[in-house]
């Protein structure tokens, strides 16, 4: 079977994937035909119900368009849902709470876990807000963050803050912390059956997993984050940059 490497992942989600891709690339391009299902069903080796599940998907993100008897087309690309794309910047996380909107799920104290508890330099006895929320664009979801920020700052946060400006706008306004940089760390997971649920993927999927700590102008840690991106949805960009010294060359990066 082209294409499927792992058969522990329903078929349908691994050819919805490997077509959402040809689609991203150019290969199949707007306004013209897409494969018809007939044709999926002899490329990939698959039944006919894995075909329509993994289009119905596709039409459901509004890739494709279906009409019956007329085969499908795919969709104009400004149509499409564009992912976010990030630098790394203080200001584009700032950015892009502005272009998205908020859900949030969870907001209030709680005792946090000791690695919260480090990151924010807690007492152990100390309650932090947490937060979880879901971010979205054109109403549908990008990512899932966990946020737990110290209790002095969380008695200026409402639920209502969070809702309608982004949270480093709320902290640097409303709480009258002045950001100066953040920490954090990128890496690959996957998706369990409750986030699953919140990003609209299967249990499994891959996800892109940040963990940042936020710091104010004094050095004081102001915000511990975890936020879950839909790797289909997300974009993070790195421009590296070429420093020679007499020694040796190196890279850097900002």
């Amino acid at each position: 079977m082209e294409g499927f490497k792992d058969r522990s992942i329903p078929l349908y989600y691994q050819l919805e994937n490997i077509l959402r891709e040809k689609i991203k690339s150019g290969e199949y391009a707007p306004r013209e035909p897409f494969p018809t299902e007939d044709q999926l069903v002899q490329s990939y080796k698959v039944s006919r119900i894995t075909v329509r599940q993994a289009l119905a998907s596709l039409e459901k993100e509004g890739l494709i368009i279906r009409k019956r008897g007329k085969g499908s087309l795919v969709t104009e690309r400004q149509n499409q849902l564009e992912p976010m794309k990030l630098t790394g910047m203080i200001e584009d996380i700032i950015d892009m709470g502005i272009k998205t909107k908020t859900r949030i799920i969870n907001f209030g104290l709680v005792h946090p876990p000791q690695k919260v508890i480090e990151s924010l330099k807690l007492n152990e006895d100390e309650k932090a807000l947490r937060v979880e929320r879901i971010r979205l664009i054109k109403g549908a979801p990008v990512s899932y963050t966990l946020s737990y920020f110290p209790p002095d700052l969380a008695q200026k946060i409402s639920v209502k803050d969070l809702t309608i400006q982004p949270i480093l706008n709320v902290l640097e306004k409303k709480c009258k912390v002045k950001i100066s940089r953040g920490s954090q760390i990128i890496e690959a997971t996957l998706a369990d059956s409750r986030i699953a649920s919140f990003l609209d993927v299967m249990t499994g999927a891959p996800l892109l997993k940040i963990e940042r700590t936020v710091f104010d102008i004094n050095n004081r840690p102001v915000e511990y984050i975890s936020i879950l991106y839909r790797s289909d949805r997300y974009h993070y960009t790195v421009e590296l940059v070429r420093k020679k010294t007499e020694t040796k060359v190196r890279w850097g990066h900002f």
